[in-house]
């Protein structure tokens, strides 16, 4: 049950794509935990998640900003929407005391939005970026 970084979702932005293999390697280790029922650590995985979230998406809106980028304000509200859901996630989780069904929905969901959200809207961003450094 793992989900994994690969080379076909690098962005060629260096801080960019060592934010996301890191998202990637934690959410491998919270679906683990989650499979062991290791409830200890899947508070501290779902805790560093949230706010490694919000730092990651912080350092590619402030990336945005600087290079006044026309597609922010979307962007932003991707990152919205991703973090309230998790954070609706978690507390599904949470209420329903874990379970096989929401680990897998949880690998699928997030596994599906993050291939997307970076196969599209971040490689979009990353090309505008590398294109204004010129």
């Amino acid at each position: 049950m793992a989900i994994k970084w690969t080379q076909a979702l690098a962005v060629g932005h260096p801080t960019i794509d060592g934010q996301h293999q890191e998202l990637f390697r934690r959410l491998d280790k919270l679906l683990e935990a989650m499979m062991k029922g290791d409830r200890d650590e899947i508070g501290r995985l779902f805790d560093f998640l949230a706010s490694y979230v919000v730092e990651h998406f912080g350092t590619e809106e402030k990336l945005m900003r600087d290079a006044g980028y026309a597609g922010y304000e979307m962007h932003k509200l991707a990152h919205e929407r991703f973090v309230k859901d998790y954070l609706a996630f978690r507390k599904s989780y949470e209420d329903a005391g874990g379970g096989a069904a929401l680990t897998i929905k949880l690998q699928n969901w997030v596994g599906d939005w993050l291939k997307a959200h970076i196969a599209g809207t971040d490689q979009v961003l990353a090309k505008a970026l590398v294109k204004r450094a010129g």
